[in-house]
């Protein structure tokens, strides 16, 4: 696990440090990266980081000991673990003598473990990094993949390696790296895997040098952009990973901003602004164009050629729906409540004056009037750690059976904070609902209180 560096590590469009895990963020999406190092905008942290930051801590405390902290979910993995000693490099730090270095520029960071105990008879090294998962089945690497640098979890691996590379004193003889995965399962049973590749230090130096030298050199040039709309992003699986981009809104509505709703009515005087709730419902459902995270880099300007409706349910009184095309081919699901929508005096805003909300689940609108999305994560940490707070414990998901929360009443007591205190008006995103059941418990309890709701289909 890399340790927490508090100057900043990128200054006036020059890099002054880097990190392995500012290298993931990149190969992710360079423009989420650019919203962190370059804008330094602050990032949520959640209630799995902290389970990861304590589960390390342990590690760390054991392996430089020997004295037995380990937690629940830790001690699922200690027959996997080297026996504790002075020998051990625990929380190695990349910036050691002589630093690792890419393109010129020195990384920080530490690593989990380094293990040289076969270093003298065999030539090997052993370089473990902790992840705590809530799925080992799913989540955990495959060992090729632990081997290159053009994936997540090889960029990390082979970023280590290279340092144990450039200590050549420290390391004589060194010929191969064992890079290993040590994965703790959080949720169900406490389960412990290690994934491990081997591979000769011929193949570290060739991957630093042909896949993460040149990247670095795209970080360089990315640093420099004026805007963040002139840094690609990499829009799809990044957008819904680990919960969700947190600066989904500022992505998509930031700099390159489409024509208002309010600027569409505005710029229509010889036409009457509508002014039932019918009449804004179907102003606002023809404005956004929803890209599944899986599409590419949208138009700037699109018109819903690829959403159906869902009919809402009859009620007496409604107005006809003005007649369209049959899509062809559906990206998303529409289905629109009237109880949400409310008309009252209002205040120069057509759709937050009549209290519109809108949620877009596993979809992006590339357009939304006057309202930017929102990622719907921060509400759902905050709502999350206000339950765990009431009912005295670190994380609600995890509450023991002694706990008011335990054996999953825990969903209950959620769905029933989050119906009592609901976010704001706004159009709202919840991204990577499949990998999030505080998500998943959260937008089943909202669901019926937005006036419209969008699905992406795959």
């Amino acid at each position: 696990m890399e340790g927490s560096h508090r100057a900043h590590s990128v200054i006036a469009g020059v890099i002054q440090r880097l990190s392995v895990s500012q290298l993931k963020k990149h190969k992710l999406c360079p423009r989420a990266w650019y919203f962190a190092k370059v804008l330094r905008l602050p990032e949520p942290t959640t209630g799995a980081q902290q389970v990861g930051t304590e589960g390390h801590a342990q590690l760390e405390h054991y392996l430089s000991t020997g004295e037995d902290v380990l937690g629940a979910f830790a001690k699922a993995g200690a027959h996997l673990l080297p026996t504790p000693g002075p020998d051990l490099l625990v929380e190695q730090p990349l910036d050691g003598a002589p630093p690792l270095t890419a393109g010129g520029i020195p990384f920080t960071g530490f690593i989990d473990l380094v293990d040289a105990r076969q270093l003298a008879t065999d030539g090997v090294l052993r370089i473990t990094d902790h992840k705590f998962t809530s799925n080992v089945a799913r989540n955990a690497a495959t060992p090729e993949q632990l081997a290159d640098a053009n994936t997540e979890p090889g960029l990390q691996m082979i970023g280590y390696a290279a340092w144990a590379l450039s200590q050549v004193e420290r390391f004589p003889g060194l010929r191969e790296l064992e890079l290993e995965h040590l994965y703790y399962q959080t949720r169900g049973q406490r389960l412990a895997v290690s994934v491990l590749a081997s591979v000769p230090v011929e193949h570290v130096a060739r991957e630093w040098r042909t896949k993460v030298e040149p990247q670095v050199e795209q970080m360089k040039a990315h640093a420099q952009a004026a805007r963040a709309a002139d840094v690609p992003a990499n829009y799809g699986p990044a957008c819904t990973k680990y919960g969700g981009c947190p600066f989904m809104a500022k992505c998509l509505t930031g700099e390159t901003k489409t024509m208002s709703l309010r600027d569409k009515l505005l710029s229509k005087p010889s036409e009457s602004v509508p002014t039932t709730v019918a009449a804004v419902e179907r102003e606002a459902l023809e404005l956004p164009a929803i890209l599944p995270p899986d599409a590419p880099q949208p138009a700037p300007v699109q018109v819903a050629p690829g959403a159906t409706e869902q009919p809402a349910p009859k009620r007496r009184g409604r107005p006809p729906k003005s007649s369209r095309p049959e899509p062809t081919q559906p990206a998303a699901a529409i289905t629109t409540h009237d109880s949400s929508v409310s008309e009252h005096e209002g205040s120069g805003n057509p759709v937050k004056d009549l209290g519109v909300q809108a949620l877009f689940i596993d979809c992006i609108p590339t357009a939304w009037g006057v309202l930017q999305p929102e990622s719907l994560t921060q509400y759902v940490d905050t709502m999350a750690r206000r339950v765990s707070q009431a009912a005295g414990v670190d994380d609600l998901r995890f509450a023991g059976s002694d706990s008011s929360l335990g054996f999953g009443k825990w969903k209950g007591a959620l769905a029933m904070a989050v119906r009592d205190d609901p976010p704001p008006p706004g159009v709202y995103l919840a991204l990577g609902l499949a990998h999030s059941e505080l998500m998943q418990v959260v937008v089943e309890a909202l669901e019926p209180s937005f006036g419209v709701v969008v699905r992406g289909v795959r």
